[in-house]
């Protein structure tokens, strides 16, 4: 039964995020887990639950990974058990402190179990973007993305403090139901929910969204929508940058100040090109607008994923080289031992660096903290950025790669958060989708559709 409980948790948690989106189910999903933990008479027990959870909800979440089968062929299997099994261990982790608090059964001591199974599970997901081989992924707070109310208390926590709430609520009631005399945790939970909302109601009664500048800055987001297999294909370069090149003087037509391409839009390093960087430098004169553009870029030997800004006179003014680079995407770990088992996946024949110190995207009047990819999944990766004054965040992603996977959807919840989290609007340009401009409290102003061509155009107020 404690296996059944625990599979179920499992499978409810999962449809909480993208694509199902039946984000209520969040705020009870982990009860029959927790009732399971509670129920499991020994440590062994409820490491077992905590498996069975692990993989059944992992499985379900990071099944978009298997997309990349495309590409790799059968090496995403083991790759997919890997990442299901690694995440799997933290919630073994989890289960491990359970052991310690669950046993105290009195009605006194409900809020404190509650308190402390919601703070530690909270931690255990910090834990999990930590680092290199941090994966976001599956963080409860993210299921809620659009709860704007609810969720504008990430200005002050991050993703975190939503995860936490929501956490409280499923510890409260599976306290609960183990034993109706501790009640106090709900309330407690119930109090602490209408309180976030009552305040996120006032802060975005407070917000304006609409632009009001005297002289905003108007953006074109092109999302020219390229299969992947395309864009690796060298024989196709001119081709697809024909295509931006079209796009592009269609936007400089409708008055575009910034022409925002997608990230590595050309399968080419773009700045050393001797036949496209010319062209690209007449494109920038003849559009009378700022060019960015994500590109591979070769320097001192070095190769990096980066962003570059090019001026209206056709003048390359500023370049952020990723910092975040993806483990096993953009790069090998542990390269010495795991090259000769892996050399046959065809991708690890070279990788991109990173770049530990990255700089603002300058780009007219404005200071873009730039990102790329799934850079933008990661709170603390952002934050660090906009402390550095910039008037904006700048996502340049390729999800190309995803096809109409959930990740695509996942991606943009992230960008909702970062955008309250910092309070700056946040601007994502994808490949195939989805492009969007989201506002400082989370509100979706304008999106594209999935493997569209499109042009997204928006007025950015200046600061």
């Amino acid at each position: 039964m404690n296996i059944i409980l625990s599979a179920v948790s499992g499978i409810l948690l999962a449809l909480a995020f993208p694509k199902f989106a039946l984000y209520w189910l969040a705020w009870i999903a982990l009860v029959p887990f927790f009732l399971a933990l509670m129920r499991s008479q020994n440590l062994k027990e409820r490491l077992v639950c905590g498996f069975v959870f692990g993989v059944v909800f992992f499985g379900i979440h990071l099944f978009w990974v298997t997309t990349l089968f495309r590409f790799v062929k059968w090496w995403i299997v083991p790759g997919w058990v890997a990442l299901v099994l690694f995440q799997t261990l933290f919630i073994l982790l989890f289960a491990v402190y359970a052991r310690i608090f669950l046993p105290r059964s009195t009605a006194g001591a409900g809020v404190s179990q509650a308190l402390e199974l919601a703070a530690w599970w909270t931690f255990i997901e910090w834990l999990r973007a930590f680092g290199p081989f941090g994966v976001a992924g599956g963080d409860v707070g993210y299921s809620q993305a659009h709860l704007l109310p609810l969720i504008q208390i990430a200005s002050f926590t991050t993703v975190y403090g939503v995860t936490f709430l929501v956490i409280l609520s499923n510890a409260s009631l599976a306290l609960f139901l183990s034993n109706v005399r501790r009640w106090q945790p709900l309330v407690l939970t119930l109090v602490l929910v209408l309180a976030v909302v009552a305040y996120g109601s006032w802060a975005m009664s407070l917000s304006t969204y609409i632009s009001h500048s005297a002289s905003p800055q108007t953006f074109a987001l092109l999302q020219p929508n390229i299969d992947q297999k395309d864009k690796l294909n060298p024989a196709k370069v001119p081709t697809i940058f024909s295509l931006h090149e079209f796009m592009t003087r269609q936007a400089a037509e409708e008055g575009a100040d910034i022409i925002v391409w997608p990230e590595s839009a050309i399968f080419s390093y773009t700045l050393r090109d001797p036949v496209l960087f010319p062209r690209l430098k007449k494109l920038a004169v003849e559009s009378n607008a700022w060019l960015v553009f994500g590109t591979p870029h070769l320097e001192k030997g070095r190769a990096y994923n980066s962003v570059v800004s090019m001026s209206p006179q056709g003048e390359v003014i500023s370049r952020y080289d990723k910092e975040h680079r993806v483990p096993f995407g953009e790069y090998l770990p542990f390269r010495s031992l795991l090259y000769p088992f892996l050399k046959g996946v065809g991708y690890y024949e070279a990788e991109f660096d990173s770049n530990p110190d990255p700089e603002l995207l300058r780009i007219g009047r404005l200071e873009a903290a730039a990102a790329i990819c799934f850079e933008s999944t990661f709170p603390q990766v952002i934050r660090e950025r906009v402390n550095k004054d910039s008037d904006l965040i700048l996502l340049l992603t390729n999800d190309a790669w995803f096809n109409d996977s959930s990740a695509l959807y996942f991606h943009l919840n992230a960008g909702i958060f970062r955008a309250i989290e910092n309070r700056r609007y946040f601007v994502q340009v994808a490949n195939t989708g989805i492009s969007a401009i989201i506002g400082p409290y989370g509100r979706v102003l304008a999106k594209t559709r999935v493997n569209r061509q499109e042009t997204l155009n928006f007025e950015m107020p200046m600061p």
